[in-house]
């Protein structure tokens, strides 16, 4: 930590910019994330706390699928800080930074609860309680977009 703090680069902040970019992600498609499903989740008295509580958010994420989520970015010139929805990956913090490799990019979870987890694509056919839990589709290049947009960087 004592390292860290001494070659801590410091810089004068000569402005700021906030930046907003719309973002939909899609909602899963197997029929257990259905609505009539969770429904059946929601109100079966035997099916334990766990269960009914993400069949709650599943159909709260769903209700809400034709609202945009804000991604968004405050820029202070040498470091950025974006926030992205549910809990993203650590291959969107990476991506971030190859998108804006002139300055200090920090990348920010939750900026938005309802999606939950965001794995990569590639997460979802290899399983896991992440990818299996997530509320969204695979959207990574729909994410990349809208990520390039907010952080003021050029799209690949």
């Amino acid at each position: 930590m004592k390292a860290a703090w001494k070659a801590t680069e410091r810089s004068a902040l000569k402005g700021w910019e906030w930046r907003v970019a719309p973002l939909k992600l899609p909602p899963r498609e197997e029929k257990s994330f259905g609505s009539e499903e969770g429904r059946a989740v929601v109100e079966d008295a035997k099916a334990t706390a766990a269960r009914r509580v993400n069949a709650a958010f599943q159909l709260a994420w769903r209700k809400r699928l034709d609202r945009p989520i804000d991604v968004c970015c405050l820029d202070l010139g040498t470091a950025l800080v974006l926030h992205l929805p549910g809990e993203p990956f650590v291959a969107y913090q990476l991506k971030a930074q190859e998108m804006r490799k002139d300055a200090f990019v920090c990348v920010a979870g939750y900026g938005d609860g309802g999606p939950g987890y965001i794995p990569t694509d590639d997460a979802y056919p290899q399983g896991g309680y992440e990818p299996t839990v997530a509320l969204a589709a695979p959207s990574e290049a729909a994410l990349h977009k809208v990520m390039a947009k907010a952080l003021g960087a050029k799209e690949d």
